[in-house]
């Protein structure tokens, strides 16, 4: 009996030896369980801020995101754009859906507030409401229940909206908030009235949809039409900009981004920028509509160029079509030719940003037969799968394995024009591992090539080629400028002796002469050193070489 009892006494507490230990309730995280007070005190905070946020913004407010919100990851985006009305269609919404689901499509562009000023469903905002922004009916009336049918799907959602264009809601009912024209009246292009991208409550407009549409569940927003009217000197003439004050146009587009990106933070939702493609070409705001490449890159996740071949407008000398855009005469029969020409501007312009936003290139799913009246025969060609997967796969040679393709109509989206999305996810994958193996950049260089590029480059001073490259070198382009073209110095000579590994470095081991403060100079056994930066083999020339380029023959 004795030894019984001490057995008894010896048992683990609260247990039998037949009974399994206990198990705590599986909370589905690691994290032990929020403590009640901690969870109360941030409900509070939680409350507290949105009560300011609806005394400061007004009919403007929206409110936060719940405390607890689930992940948005990237998503490398093959994307088709819709608007509400075709997605209310509901033949073309099935075969849509189908078209996602057995190929490499994987995204919706969906708008929100299109050039019309109309929303595709009911906004709980006070100012859009006080507007009646809307179409009759609206063509999503459960957007939420949309979103949640395409997120089951597996398909990402982006929300499109259309900011400063607006031929409808704007005139009619906030003329204030649109660009006058001198004589009296609002400035018009084909019908289509424009905000004044000077007026911030504009901005503070698009910001409160853009934040609701984040609560509803779209995993992007995407602001279209971020720019002043085209035919600026035009626009100079006849019209003007209350607010201005002398400020360039890009200020306001830079400052509606900084804005945008400030109050969109909490919304766990990421944010991409369209912009003409020609932007990446030219240099600066050189069209004067206040697109600025680097900004762009700078203040979106993703920066959308429009490099629809039909856009790169053939060019007459004499009256006679010359080769102009990538060397074309009509950009637009050569689709793979002109996206390869305007992409590969981009990722140069992008190397020297830091942390950039990443490329997604909008191509051309439609027939841009306009061309045939102005240019004649030959001007343009049907788009189909052939011209659309040759767009595709220009921009995947280039590393860019993201894009978005448009049809106003929202119809040409053919399906022999696709892969499975296995199969394009192979080929992807297989051209990356090939550029890797080769030490070939998103533009085919090696580091010995793009070391070539950026000598002859500094020999030729062709100062954009150059200011891509250099690592080491002002970081502002138009500084850049100056410095290379004003440089007293200049490259004579060079032979490039051999290279070598050093982790992910590549040494380029170089002589070269360097014609500087009257004489020539011999540096030998330079060793500059290029590591892959923003998709593309970039240099760090030595101190003693860019001294003597810009300081007279001083090198020490």
């Amino acid at each position: 009996m004795l030894i019984l009892l001490i057995g008894v006494l010896f048992l683990p507490a609260g247990c039998s030896q037949d009974e399994p230990d206990p198990v705590l309730p599986d909370t589905g995280t690691d994290e032990p369980p929020e403590d009640p007070e901690e969870e109360a005190r941030r409900q509070e905070e939680w409350e507290r801020r949105n009560e300011e946020l609806k005394e400061k913004l007004g009919k403007y407010y929206v409110p936060l995101p719940p405390l607890d919100q689930p992940e948005n990851p990237p998503v490398k985006v093959r994307g088709i754009y819709f608007t509400g009305h075709s997605i209310a269609y509901k033949e073309r919404y099935e075969r849509t859906l189908k078209l996602l689901e057995e190929t490499e499509l994987n995204a919706v562009v969906i708008d929100i507030k299109d050039d019309r000023g109309k929303m595709a469903y009911h906004s709980e905002i006070e100012a859009v409401n006080e507007l009646g922004a809307y179409y009759d009916p609206v063509p999503l009336p459960d957007i939420r229940a949309t979103l949640e049918e395409l997120h089951e799907r597996g398909i990402y959602t982006i929300g499109r909206i259309v900011v400063f264009r607006d031929n409808t809601i704007l005139p009619e009912k906030k003329p204030e908030w649109c660009i006058p024209l001198k004589g009296g009246g609002l400035y018009r292009d084909a019908g289509f009235a424009y905000g004044n991208p000077f007026n911030e409550e504009l901005w503070d407009y698009n910001i409160a949809i853009a934040k609701e549409a984040a609560l509803l569940g779209f995993k992007e927003i995407q602001f279209d039409y971020i720019r002043f009217p085209d035919k600026a000197a035009y626009m100079e003439q006849v019209a003007y900009y209350p607010g201005r004050d002398g400020r360039p146009k890009a200020e306001a587009i830079r400052g509606f981004m900084q804005k945008a990106r400030e109050e969109l933070e909490p919304y766990n939702v990421h944010i991409s920028y369209d912009v003409f493609g020609v932007i990446a070409s030219s240099w600066g705001d050189s069209d004067d509509i206040g697109q600025i490449w680097e900004d762009f890159a700078a203040y979106g996740d993703y920066i959308c160029p429009m490099v629809y071949p039909s856009h790169y407008y053939p060019v007459r000398q004499g009256g006679v079509v010359v080769p102009y855009w990538f060397g074309l005469r009509f950009p637009d029969v050569e689709p793979a030719v002109t996206v390869t020409g305007a992409l590969s501007d981009a990722v140069k312009r992008n190397a020297a940003v830091k942390n950039p936003a990443i490329i997604r290139p909008w191509l051309q799913a439609f027939t841009a037969s306009w061309l045939g009246g102005t240019y004649g025969p030959g001007s343009y060609i049907n788009y189909g799968p052939h011209e659309i997967r040759a767009q595709i796969d220009a921009a995947l040679a280039l590393g860019l394995d993201e894009y978005i393709l448009w049809d106003a109509n929202n119809e040409n989206y053919p399906r022999a024009a696709f892969f499975t999305a296995a199969e394009a996810d192979r080929r992807a994958e297989q051209m990356r591992q090939s550029r890797e193996e080769k030490g070939q950049d998103a533009l085919g260089r090696t580091a010995r090539a793009a070391g070539e590029v950026y000598l002859k480059s500094i020999q030729d001073k062709v100062w954009r080629e150059a200011f891509a490259l250099q690592r080491n070198g002002p970081s502002d382009g138009n500084e850049y400028r100056a410095w290379l073209n004003n440089a007293p110095g200049s490259l004579k000579e060079w032979r490039i002796t051999g290279s070598r590994q050093d982790g992910e470095r590549v040494i380029l081991q170089l002589d070269l002469t360097v014609a500087s403060g009257g004489e020539e100079i011999i540096l030998q056994n330079e060793e500059w050193p290029l590591v892959l930066e923003n998709q593309i083999w970039r240099i760090s020339p030595s101190d003693q070489f860019l001294r003597l380029l810009a300081a007279g023959g001083e090198t020490s």
